[in-house]
């Protein structure tokens, strides 16, 4: 199983991304859901205050066993910066958003007119989040299926499409 995240949007207080669940030897990816983590940076080596800012660019490691989530959970055990970051979801008492936790949820889309064409344009800093419980479910699923598979399981992360104006 490797899990994707493809950002597109980072700042002060947030990192969004598309995130992406395959399957070993699969064509297409099972799952794709919205992710969160805390304030952006572009890094792939550790620095003072790393664990206060996203994961850093790169492929990394997981392991499943208990989490704050599930009995499975999943999690990325260590990067530069960074041990013990849980994928979760918000139940809606935190914010969307929480220092080592991937956050999942469904998308939640914002538009505006463009002035000059008149179309609707997709407002990806405003790309919110829901569902995470059952978003979370699903994944949750496809972790049982990788560790009865005995699929090695990773997460690669991408900034190619950071857009933090």
């Amino acid at each position: 199983m490797e899990i994707k995240l493809h950002r597109y949007y980072g700042d002060e207080a947030v990192t969004k991304s598309v995130m992406e669940v395959w399957m070993e030897g699969e064509q297409e990816p099972r799952m794709v859901c919205e992710a969160r983590e805390v304030r952006f940076r572009d890094y792939a080596e550790v620095f003072p205050g790393a664990s206060g800012c996203c994961l850093p660019r790169g492929r990394w490691r997981l392991a499943c066993g208990g989490s704050p989530y599930s009995a499975i959970g999943v999690r990325v055990v260590k990067c530069p910066g960074h041990r013990q970051t849980y994928f979760g979801y918000n139940d809606g008492v935190f914010r969307p958003q929480q220092a080592g936790r991937v956050m999942v949820g469904e998308p939640v889309y914002h538009y505006y007119t463009d002035e000059v064409t008149g179309e609707q344009v997709e407002y990806a800093k405003k790309r919110g989040m829901r569902n995470g419980k059952e978003v979370y479910g699903r994944l949750d699923e496809l972790l049982y299926e990788a560790y009865r598979k005995g699929e090695e399981m990773w997460v690669e992360i991408d900034n190619e499409g950071v857009d933090n104006e």
